[in-house]
């Protein structure tokens, strides 16, 4: 068997590897936080390591941020949400009407969707 020679320049570099695995795992980024945090005070040069590749992966350019559209009437469970909701879109109405016409349709959404789980 023949063994292949090892590259003496690899072109992903060993931090980047790191910064990756940070981005794909929120629990390893979250495991490599606190062992910065302990080990600020004894090993200060490795927490800043650490702490260094954790910066890197927050601000990293390939990161991509997903958002989900915000729903009111996903929040709205129970006949009290909905009354409690209502209430507060009353309240909070600018006069033309229009936040209270949103909160019929959210309620509408919501108890449609409340009626389909019963």
């Amino acid at each position: 068997m023949t063994e292949k020679p090892h590259p003496l320049h690899s072109t992903h570099s060993v931090e980047q590897t790191i910064v990756e695995h940070i981005i794909a795992n929120p629990e390893f980024a979250h495991a490599l936080s606190l062992e910065a945090e302990a080990l600020k005070s004894d090993e200060p040069e490795v927490a800043a390591r650490l702490n260094h590749w954790l910066e890197k992966a927050q601000f990293h350019p390939d990161r991509k941020t997903t958002f989900t559209k915000f729903d009111a009437a996903d929040y709205l469970c129970t006949q009290e949400d909905i009354d409690a909701y209502l209430e507060a879109c009353l309240e909070e109405d600018s006069g033309d009407g229009s936040l209270i016409k949103r909160a019929q349709d959210d309620i509408a959404r919501a108890t449609r969707r409340l009626n389909t789980k019963q």
